[in-house]
């Protein structure tokens, strides 16, 4: 079994109109996605932005209300209030955010931040609780005298890392990370993602790695799925995503990828040209008459992708899809 069976999820906001503020229609954040997060992976969720990809991970984590469909834990739906409380939910599944101010209290010291869900969880005693968010912050590479400062005392980095040593302070089973790093410079980018790989084994934590940066997920995920418009595209290993991609939007998203070559700069550059213009050429093909993508076909035990009806028959009759 799965750490995390997500089944047919949906999240839609009303629209209300009118004069008598009726709901008239809604926005399909989240339109019917299924995926599995198994025990000490990293699970990639691949989008641009407004694809719906945080939209999931605050579902996931409870700060979302979800519209129709389950997240099974330890075989219970905890889109269900009574089982987040039985299975201690709460405490299992963390997340780390994308704006490392604002989610920092900028009233509170270090170690009030990340003694809080000590505090909420754990109700060890004052030196206890100390040592553990001094050995926290160790984990994370942060000195002791980091606890009486606050938030705007560090750098984008520094508080990330604190973030993470919040994330990680109850030893959750899951922590959500929502573009833990878009913010920051490449070489402190490398810092907090090493530092979260260091995490993970040590503690054997799963991720949902929520990033629109292909470059960063390829380097912390085995396994992910591209999102746009509310609905998966793709889903596959990494092998599968980067060097067989088969959704035009997927390798759209490839092709822009920067190319760090300097010497290859025109044929990439020409190479991203062409894939954008059979992007233009063939969307159509690959939406339905409401700009949806279609339902997911399984090519592979690992790799699925959203074909339209005609191209998935094609693919059948050449034997690559399972039938």
């Amino acid at each position: 079994m799965s750490l995390v069976e997500i089944k047919n999820l949906k999240v839609h906001y009303p629209i209300r109109s009118g004069f008598f503020n009726r709901i008239t229609d809604s926005v399909n954040a989240v339109d019917g996605i299924s995926f599995n997060i198994e025990a000490g992976e990293t699970y990639g969720l691949v989008g641009e932005s407004g694809s719906g990809k945080s939209t999931t991970g605050k579902s996931v984590v409870g700060l979302e209300k979800v519209t129709s469909g389950s997240i099974m834990y330890k075989g219970k739906d905890i889109t269900k209030k009574a089982n987040r409380k039985s299975l201690d939910y709460n405490h299992d599944v963390q997340m780390i955010f994308q704006d490392s101010l604002s989610s920092l209290n900028p009233r509170k010291r270090i170690e009030d931040i990340i003694a809080e869900p000590l505090r909420n969880f754990e109700h060890l005693d004052k030196d206890s609780e100390k040592l553990r968010v001094l050995q926290l912050l160790d984990i994370v590479g942060l000195d002791a005298d980091a606890l009486y400062k606050y938030p705007h005392q560090f750098s984008g980095g520094q508080r990330q890392r604190i973030g993470v040593a919040r994330a990680v302070a109850t030893n959750p089973k899951l922590i959500i990370a929502d573009e833990p790093v878009s913010a920051l410079d490449l070489s402190v980018q490398a810092q907090v993602l090493n530092f979260m790989k260091k995490i993970q084994r040590e503690f054997n934590i799963s991720y949902l790695f929520i990033s629109h940066d292909l470059g960063v997920v390829r380097h912390m995920c085995n396994n992910i799925a591209i999102m746009n418009n509310g609905r998966l595209v793709e889903i596959g290993t990494r092998d599968d995503i980067y060097n067989h991609p088969m959704h035009i939007y997927t390798k759209r998203l490839l092709a822009a990828i920067p190319e760090t070559n300097v010497s290859q700069r025109a044929e990439h550059r020409a190479q991203r040209l062409a894939v954008e213009e059979v992007y233009r050429e063939q969307q159509d093909k690959y939406y339905d008459k409401d700009g949806l993508a279609y339902p997911l076909v399984q090519i592979t035990p690992t790799h699925s992708v959203a074909l339209p009806e005609a191209l998935a028959e094609q693919l059948k009759h050449e034997g690559e899809v399972q039938a």
